[in-house]
């Protein structure tokens, strides 16, 4: 077996040992948590959810508050409204399949058409007025806290700003408005899976409590299959970025204007495209590992579906065999099954997702707390109108983070 590759060390290509000395690391804010997506486990998701989706509605209450009870109203209203479809299904197959004319059976499911035709009606209005909310709290909830990091930053001591630490903090932190507005978004598809979701299992449930189990059974791989490959996908991308901005880099010295002197001067064209398709190469094959990976991940997860598939519409034939379960029941648990599986699959994306936007968003919330404490005094004895001397006696002062030798050491000074 070959030696497994260790992901934190990405394969390097010749040309970006020669050209670069191998791959290249960033101290930046933008990937300061980059490995945020890989500590979080399945269990830790569920954990964490009511927090993160508490922080978000936080940021929107504080931007628009009308805008804000709208989208809680509207995707809770379509949680509901999803919940009376499936019930409305259920009386729809149970007229049609029951017994008697075929007029009578139509006549009958017609009311239940209605409802369904009106719930869908009242979805489609639902979701138009949550992505306009929506639409409206974004925006603000980034101007709202650009405003306050800024607000801070400009309020700290000049000692805070030459303070290492403080100065990461401070380009950590401004990523966190645009974090801020893209939580709106996820929070909003995380609250819209999870109420599908519970609907989905609450009808199961109404239809029969045997039903629920399977729901379970049948997601559980999916979203294993889709939680195992974005994570693979967002481990190589931090993995393998600078070895992309390298081959780019490369890219854009063959057509940069004040590069190409030297180049043909020098006839070093040739020797960059060369190198820019070994580096391009190197990346494709990683792409391929990851293509062969996916293949694999989805074939056991489609193979653990399908049995549990397989269970599944076996339990519900036992329950109408056993006359436990009518036939217009198990057409909805179906469509219920269907419903619940894709929600879940999009739960455990959004939520991922949510969580690494809201630590760029812990780092602002900290940036707020830290320039708090390190802001310039207010207050203090008024200064006379026309001062006639101004004496500094004893004066020290040390750079921060530098040596233990200050720069200024008993200094006097009469003005």
């Amino acid at each position: 077996m070959g030696k497994k590759r260790d992901p934190e060390k990405p394969e390097v290509s010749e040309s970006e040992q020669l050209l670069f000395g191998g791959p290249l690391r960033y101290d930046m804010g933008w990937n300061s948590h980059a490995d945020a997506f890989l500590e979080l486990s399945f269990r830790a998701m569920v954990t964490r959810l009511p927090s993160l989706l508490t922080a978000s509605f936080r940021l929107a209450w504080q931007a628009d508050r009308g805008a804000a009870r709208t989208v809680l109203a509207a995707e809770l209203a379509r949680g509901l409204a999803q919940a009376v479809s499936l019930l409305a299904v259920n009386s729809v197959l149970g007229r049609l399949i029951g017994g008697g004319a075929l007029e009578d059976r139509l006549r009958g499911a017609v009311p239940a058409l209605v409802t369904m035709a009106a719930v869908m009606l009242v979805g489609a209005l639902l979701r138009a007025a949550s992505t306009y909310a929506t639409g409206r709290l974004e925006p603000k909830v980034e101007r709202v806290a650009t405003e306050r990091y800024l607000e801070r930053a400009a309020a700290v001591e000049l000692a805070a700003i030459e303070d290492h630490a403080f100065h990461k903090l401070l380009d950590t932190a401004q990523y966190g408005a645009a974090s801020a507005r893209r939580m709106i978004s996820y929070a909003t598809r995380v609250v819209n899976a999870a109420i599908s979701l519970i609907a989905a299992a609450g009808v199961l449930t109404v239809l029969h409590p045997a039903l629920l189990p399977l729901l379970v059974t049948m997601t559980l791989p999916s979203a294993w299959s889709a939680l195992t490959m974005a994570r693979r996908r967002y481990e190589s991308f931090h993995a393998w970025v600078q070895h992309e901005r390298a081959g780019r880099l490369l890219g854009a010295l063959l057509i940069e204007p004040q590069a190409a002197p030297e180049i043909r001067v020098h006839g070093v064209g040739p020797f960059l495209l060369r190198h820019f398709r070994s580096m391009s190469e190197t990346a494709e094959a990683e792409q391929t590992r990851l293509a062969r990976l996916a293949a694999r991940t989805g074939l056991i997860a489609a193979g653990w579906t399908g049995l549990a598939t397989s269970a599944t519409y076996a339990t519900l034939g036992g329950l109408l065999l056993a006359g436990a379960m009518a036939l217009s029941v198990a057409g909805t648990a179906v469509i219920a099954i269907r419903t619940g599986s894709q929600s879940l699959d999009t739960l455990v994306v959004e939520v991922n997702a949510l969580h690494e936007e809201a630590l760029f968003v812990g780092d602002l919330q900290r940036l707020y707390t830290e320039a708090a404490e390190r802001a310039i005094p207010v207050g203090g004895a008024a200064l006379p109108e026309d001062p006639r001397e101004i004496r500094f006696e004893n004066v020290g002062f040390s750079y921060p983070g530098e040596a233990t030798r200050p720069a200024l050491d008993d200094v006097t000074l009469t003005v």
